[in-house]
């Protein structure tokens, strides 16, 4: 028995280093990895090096910004393709130019329209500019030559051309133009500001037709409660839907929804002697009512 309890005595002395040996080696091999998963590196008896660092990942890049113009509504800043549709360059480096609240104060006529916006003209000697009585004819050291009412006027970079009055020709329209000439060359101007058109009796009749040449051009956007047409258009708002907003008058077989951002498209007559094209997008809608933005074209005569 002696023999025997000093056996198991010498056992238990010879698994004592051995568990100590086995905890501390566990205790190591856990700090390590928890050393390792906040970043730190592994020594090097366990074949452990710093670890790699990942590639940065690559930088978007920023969505361009539309120039701040005069009369944009801020709404449509983010229209894809907004300045080629108004005929409109980067005007924004240019400083001093008209803008909404230089045009008259203009009263929405009873069953009437009132669009406005930036505008951006190029004239060369003979040219009048469409619905005034502002013509250049000449371009001397001395400044642009204009006739203004009849009346002979040197302008020069800086200056303004300004008009209020009847739309020649047709009647019930009226015109309103703030801009001021930015550049002078030998035989040519160019001037920019913004324009207002006031146009009365607006009965809307689509045909389908677009403008080849536009006379005019404008920012727009209109609202339309449900069961009721947008303004200047025949389509009307019927409600929303899970997809999209639902658009009554279009075409027979034409998928009637939108979502936001989607393209509608109008060409007609706002009058008999006045042609519409209307470029739009939906912006908004919800169960009472949307909201749609764009741009418009008028042809009207032009002298």
């Amino acid at each position: 028995m002696a023999w025997n309890r000093t056996y198991g005595e010498g056992r238990e002395e010879m698994r004592s280093p051995m568990r100590v040996w086995m905890s501390r080696l566990i205790i190591a091999l856990a700090a390590m990895a928890l050393l390792a998963g906040c970043g730190g590196s592994l020594p090097s008896w366990l074949g452990g090096d710093e670890a790699p660092s990942l590639p940065d990942l690559p930088q978007l890049p920023d969505i361009p910004q539309l120039p701040s113009l005069p009369g944009l509504p801020s709404e449509l800043e983010q229209l894809p393709g907004l300045l080629s549709e108004l005929g409109l360059p980067d005007l924004s480096q240019i400083p001093g130019l008209p803008d909404l609240g230089d045009l008259p104060l203009v009263q929405t006529p009873p069953g009437g329209m009132i669009f406005n916006g930036p505008i951006e003209r190029g004239l060369r000697v003979g040219d009048r500019v469409p619905g005034t009585d502002i013509q250049l004819v000449g371009v001397s050291d001395a400044g642009a030559e204009f006739t203004i009412a009849g009346l002979r006027s040197v302008r020069v970079a800086g200056d303004s051309l300004d008009y209020d009055g009847a739309w020649p020709g047709v009647p019930g329209v009226t015109y309103n133009l703030r801009m001021r000439i930015y550049r002078v060359g030998d035989q040519s101007v160019r001037a920019a500001g913004v324009h207002q058109l006031t146009v009365q009796g607006v009965q809307p009749v689509q045909t389908n037709a677009s403008i080849s040449d536009a006379t005019l051009r404008f920012p727009f956007t209109t609202g339309a409660n449900m069961g009721e047409n947008f303004a200047g258009i025949t389509y009307s708002y019927l409600g929303a839907d899970d997809r999209g907003a639902q658009i009554g008058g279009l075409p027979e077989g034409d998928y009637p929804y939108r979502k936001v951002g989607d393209s509608l498209f109008w060409a007609g007559n706002l009058r008999p002697d006045m042609a519409a094209e209307y470029n739009l997008r939906m912006m908004t809608y919800n169960e009472s009512n949307a909201r749609v933005g764009g741009t418009v074209k008028l042809a009207l005569p032009s002298q």
